[in-house]
This record gives C-alpha cells, structure tokens and sequence, in this order.
C-alpha cells in the first residue's frame, strides 16, 4: 500500500514547490489572510453558479498555501474536499488556463488520486486559477464522482469566467478590508492622541478663517466654557476669555497672522478664571498667500501660574521676616552685651538665643511661612533641656498652628523660660518637673491662646533686686503682638509664667 506522505511527496514536482514559494505570490497570500472562510454570500453565489455551470456533483472555492488549502466556499454534495495536492499542481502546471481531469483513475498524473485527496472515487476534476493583483493563489473547483469524456470548451471558458470573477471579488474584499483597517487604526491613533492631550491638559483646535468656524477637542470647549454641541466661531472664542486679556491676545493673534509667525500668549477664561497658555500658527494659505486655516492649542497653566503667584508672595514674605529678624537680632545682641561683660558669657547667652530664633525660622520655612504647630514650637524650644527625663516635660492642650510673627515672639520666650529653668529651676534637678496647658478662648471680637508655665519639685526661685535680661526677655518676647501678655510669677512650687496672645481667624486646630 503506498502511504498518503508518500504519495503526497511524489505528486509535488519541483517547479510546484517553486511555484508555491514565489515571493510575489506568498505575500499576496498574506494580505488574505483577514478574508473570511465560508462566510461570505457572495462567493457562495459564485461556487452554486459553477456547480450549476459544470453539472458536477460539488465544487469549491480555496486559497492555495505551500502546505495546505483554505477553502472560502463550497456547494454540492460532496462537501470540502481536501484536494490540495490536485490544487497545487494544477496552479503550477495549469496558470493561467483550466486543468481537467476527465477520469483521474486513468490519468497518469493523478493515477493515485483516492490516497491523494483522501476523497474515494474521485474521478473528474477540473480547477481554474484564481488570480489576485498578477499573482495565481487560489482554485475554483469542480469535481464529480462519476468520470467525463469531455468537459466542452464553452463550459470551460464559463468556468474561467467564474474564476476571474472569484479572483476580483477577493482582491475587492481584500482592498476593503484593509482600508477598514487602515481607518480602524486612524480612529484609534486619534482616540490615543486625543486622550493623551486630555491627560496633559490640552485643547487642540481648528479655526477655519474663511468662515469663521472654531472645532476642536472636548478640552477645547471645556477650557473655554463653550457648547460643543453648538456652531462655534473665532469671535465666539476671543469673548469666552476674560475682559482684560481680550484685547492683548486677539491684537496678539492679528499681528501673528500678518507678519506670518506663531502666535502665543496667556489668558484667563472668562468663565472659570482657569489661565490658559494659547499657541497657534497658520496651517494653511490660499493662492494669493492669504491665511485661510489655523491651527493650534490652549494648555492649562493655572496650577503654574498659582505657584508662580505663591513663589512672588513667599520672596516678600522672606524678605519682610529677614528685616524683622536682623531688628530682633540687633537688639538681642546689644541687649546681651550690655548686661554681660565677659566675652564668653556673652556667646554662649547669645548664641542660644539665636538658635531659638533658627528654630522658628526652621519650622516657617518648613510650612512657607503659614505657621508653626504649637506643640512642634514648644518641642524644639524646651525638650532639649529635659536632660534627666524626657517626662519632666508634660504638655496639655489642643494643638493649633500659631502666625509667624507670634510663633518667633514665642519661640523666644520658651527658649529663656527653659534656660532658666534648667540653670536655677525645675529642669536643673532629676525630680523637677514642667507642666505646659495650653487653650483657646474664644472671645467675642477675637479669640486668644493662654499658655501656663508651671514648674514643680524643683528649687525655690525668688524674685529680687533688678530684672535679669531673661525675666525681660520673656516679658518683651511678645511685644509686636498687640494686645499680647506675658506675666511671671515665684510661688513656693516653682516658677509660673502664664501668656496670653490674639490669635484671630489666623490659627486653626492642626488636622490629626
């Protein structure tokens, strides 16, 4: 018994091989490849009209690869038919004219059709090429069980017809598909554009000067406060901006146009105040160099413009503290010296006081100069000096954040109450101790923060002869605030110092 790959290798000559591996033909065969099997009417048509034409008991419609065929369409009653050796001979020997095989158990070529085409008794074939753009890559195909003294010349040039007809009908579903295709892909690189301006923040636009009319992205609208579902004009774009930047920028526009450059400016929308950077430049001119089509975008700049704007109100807000504190320094200093004599005394007193004033500049900047957490002040300013016992210091409120100037005023005094505390008070010893309760009052004009001071079981502290430049300090600590308070006082528990200091609508509780 002779194998079915074995006669398979022996029906294949070396010109079909050949012939199946030719570039030209292999890369129309790859733009097939979308044409779909078996689903399409019209090719269906065409296998019924060359069953009919023929008289033959079932035929098809195939696209002949270099191993196998895919079959389009098929009619009659013999169903697919795997007849693909046939196909392929009869492409390579045959093109462009019909091979028939009137009785393929008499014919030498097909002498082992039934292990060829796995279909029994198969005896008449006849397979016309099926061309697309120059190149043979299919087969229509008829075939009977019954063989054939002759398959007459006008069935044949019918049957040819029916292939032509095939091989265009393809090309023309090919062509269509990839147009489709091609569109398919314009609309999704459009969407992908679309959605990465949208995600930057752009509107992109068009501006036909001939008529006037504006189109644009969803962005474009929506920056401007515009109806997309609305006609559109260039004028009804300039009056959506704000009136104070609708002359600079449509004077901006006209100049760009004339003297043939980009135009560019920034502008708020009159509906939202959202600023907005335009760019735009001539797309298109006509015969006589007049601008008929502009083209351009408008870029959300509000968030740059606001940093901008915060940046401009920091350097002022730095340059106003810089003055206060190189004032408060000044008077630190001479203040310092006048009650000190000695060199060293005097560096270590005031540098002290300069690293309390660093801390509260520290913590401003942290915050750019909103204001400085209260609990974070007295942190920084008295924690450092609980040597013994990180709980000889105890703290009671609600914090809130203080104003700049009140958080440098208090700074101070928390830096003197704390020194002295730890040279002669209750943070001198392991047993001492400082309670700092703090709450707000809320008043009927303005509402005031009251610190209370209170040391315990640490050393008596008595008040006597002239003030010490610290008590002065402390008192004077808050005397830019108006209205503020700072009193001291020596019971036989400890020192007490309570401070009391207008807060306004300027401190709010600090998010937990």
């Amino acid at each position: 018994m002779v194998r079915h790959q074995d006669m398979k290798s022996r029906a294949i000559s070396d010109n079909t091989s050949i012939f199946l591996s030719e570039p030209s033909r292999v890369g129309v065969l790859s733009t097939l490849s979308s044409v779909e099997a078996e689903q399409d009417g019209d090719l269906n048509n065409i296998a019924a009209l060359a069953l009919s034409i023929a008289d033959a008991g079932g035929t098809q419609i195939s696209l002949v690869g270099a191993q196998r065929s895919r079959i389009l369409s098929h009619a009659g009653t013999l169903g697919r038919a795997n007849i693909w050796v046939v196909e392929a001979n009869a492409l390579a020997i045959a093109e462009p004219n019909c091979l028939v095989v009137l009785n393929a158990a008499e014919d030498v070529r097909f002498a082992e059709i039934d292990a060829v085409t796995h279909v029994p008794n198969l005896r008449f074939i006849a397979v016309a090429p099926i061309c697309v753009s120059g190149a043979c890559i299919g087969a229509l195909t008829v075939m009977s069980e019954e063989p054939r003294t002759e398959f007459d010349p006008k069935q044949q040039g019918e049957f040819m017809q029916l292939a032509k007809l095939a091989g265009s009908l393809i090309e023309l579903k090919r062509d269509s598909r990839q147009e489709h295709d091609v569109i398919a892909t314009m609309h999704r690189d459009d969407d992908r554009r679309a959605m990465a301006l949208e995600v930057g923040n752009v509107g992109s636009w068009v501006w036909d000067l001939r008529n006037g009319k504006f189109t644009g992205n969803r962005m474009a609208y929506e920056m401007l406060g515009l109806n997309p579902d609305s006609p559109v004009s260039g004028e009804d774009v300039f009056r959506a901006m704000h009136p104070a930047d609708f002359p600079v920028m449509k004077s901006a526009f006209t100049r760009a146009m004339a003297q043939n450059q980009d135009y560019i400016g920034e502008f708020r929308a009159s509906s939202s105040g959202q600023w907005l950077l335009g760019r735009g430049r001539i797309f298109e001119r006509d015969a006589a160099g007049k601008p008929i089509v502009a083209v351009g975008v408008n870029i959300d700049i509000t968030d740059t413009k606001n940093a901008a704007e915060r940046t401009r109100f920091l350097l002022r807000e730095l340059n106003h503290r810089v003055k206060n504190t190189l004032a408060m320094l000044q008077s630190l200093a001479r203040q310092t010296l006048t009650r000190t004599s000695d060199p060293a005394e005097f560096m270590e007193a005031f540098s002290g006081r300069l690293r309390a004033i660093s801390e509260a500049h520290t913590l401003l900047s942290d915050r750019e100069w909103s204001g400085i957490s209260l609990t974070d002040l007295i942190t920084r300013q008295v924690e450092p000096y609980a040597v013994f016992d990180a709980t000889q210091l105890e703290l009671v409120g609600e914090d809130i954040v203080l104003p700049p100037d009140h958080a440098l005023g208090l700074g101070i005094a928390l830096h003197e109450l704390a020194t002295n505390a730890a040279k002669h008070g209750a943070l001198s010893v392991a047993a001492g101790r400082v309670r700092i309760e703090w709450q707000v009052e809320i008043g009927l004009h303005e509402s005031r923060v009251v610190i209370r001071w209170t040391e315990s079981n640490g050393p008596r502290l008595i008040e006597s002869g002239p003030r010490g430049l610290g008590a002065r300090l402390i008192e004077r600590s808050l005397d830019k605030i108006l209205s503020s308070s700072v009193r001291l006082s020596y019971p036989e528990s400890g020192m007490e110092a309570l401070i009391s200091m207008p807060i306004g609508d300027q401190s709010n509780p600090v998010a937990r």
